[in-house]
């Protein structure tokens, strides 16, 4: 969660910048893969997605309310699990 909240995590947007891999982006959407890319664009996780979004209720799914709201903790690391990106 905190380095979901840092974006110090292993997307390749950060792993760019520090050389480990050659480019910043997805895989599957070839966009920057930045924490805003894989929690709420990316096509590779959109059913975990939909799960999550569904977790969260009727409120949008922003950044500041995925990674800031306790209550959305236990949603979010079941989204982090399930896509097995890490």
């Amino acid at each position: 969660l905190t380095q979901l909240r840092t974006q110090h995590i292993g997307l390749n947007a950060y792993l760019a910048r520090t050389g480990a891999v050659s480019s910043p982006l997805c895989s599957t959407c070839q966009e920057p893969e930045t924490v805003d890319h894989y929690l709420r664009s990316c096509r590779r996780f959109a059913q975990p997605r939909h799960e999550l979004r569904r977790s969260l209720g009727k409120h949008p799914l922003t950044l500041k309310r995925a990674l800031g709201n306790p209550k959305c903790r236990t949603a979010l690391l079941q989204f982090v699990e399930a896509t097995g990106r890490f």
